[in-house]
């Protein structure tokens, strides 16, 4: 019997002020929008039969509404299905990436909404440090990722709520949100975060070769 496949994903953690500010705002938007005390990213998720909009998060189902809350995170590279045998692989492969590496630095410049209302993100300057960041793990760990994962991304951002159930809360979310905190924030990236199951699982620091 073939084992259970795992999702793995390489995230940046916030850090410093801008993890300060961001877990601020992420608490104001929980409290005054959804009612709850957290300063993780509240998502609510409609589920549907097929994808029809890449940007959404998408899990198949039938109008049934997925909740909950994630940890604050930069996405890189694409999803990594592979089983629990391959994980020294994945490990081994993600400390190549991090050791290739240099730290460097983001800058928030905007809030953003990709022009739709399911979600509110701070959106970073463009930076050829991060892009070669997130191609080097798209190549190095292309082996374990789905043919048919095309993520989408063309600004990297901290996501501060998705809510694709409800417009009216991403509305909400807008008048509550203090941009002025968020943006012109600095974001020194020292170290790359592999998920396992959508949970933080092992740090990796960067630039140690």
């Amino acid at each position: 019997m073939p084992e259970r496949e795992i999702e793995y994903r390489v995230q940046i953690h916030p850090s410093g002020e801008m993890k300060d500010f961001l877990k601020q705002q992420l608490s104001l938007v929980a409290k005054k929008v959804y009612g709850k005390e957290t300063d993780k990213v509240v998502y609510r998720v409609l589920r549907v039969r097929e994808q029809t909009n890449p940007r959404k998060l998408f899990i198949p189902g039938d109008g049934e509404i997925v909740e909950g809350e994630i940890l604050p995170h930069i996405g890189l590279g694409q999803k990594i299905m592979t089983e629990e045998k391959d994980e020294e692989e994945v490990i081994h492969r993600i400390g190549e990436i991090a050791s290739a590496t240099k730290p460097f630095e983001l800058s928030s410049v905007r809030l953003g909404d990709y022009g739709e209302d399911f979600t509110i993100f701070v959106a970073f300057a463009k930076s050829n440090e991060a892009d070669e960041l997130d191609l080097r793990v798209r190549e190095k760990m292309e082996p374990f990722s789905p043919p048919d994962e095309k993520t989408v991304r063309d600004v990297f951002h901290f996501t501060l709520v998705y809510d694709d159930v409800s417009p009216a809360n991403i509305e909400k979310a807008w008048e509550v949100v203090e941009e002025d905190r968020l943006i012109n924030k600095k974001l020194r990236v020292t170290s790359i975060w592999l998920w396992k199951n959508h949970n933080p699982y092992k740090e990796f620091t960067i630039g140690t070769s």
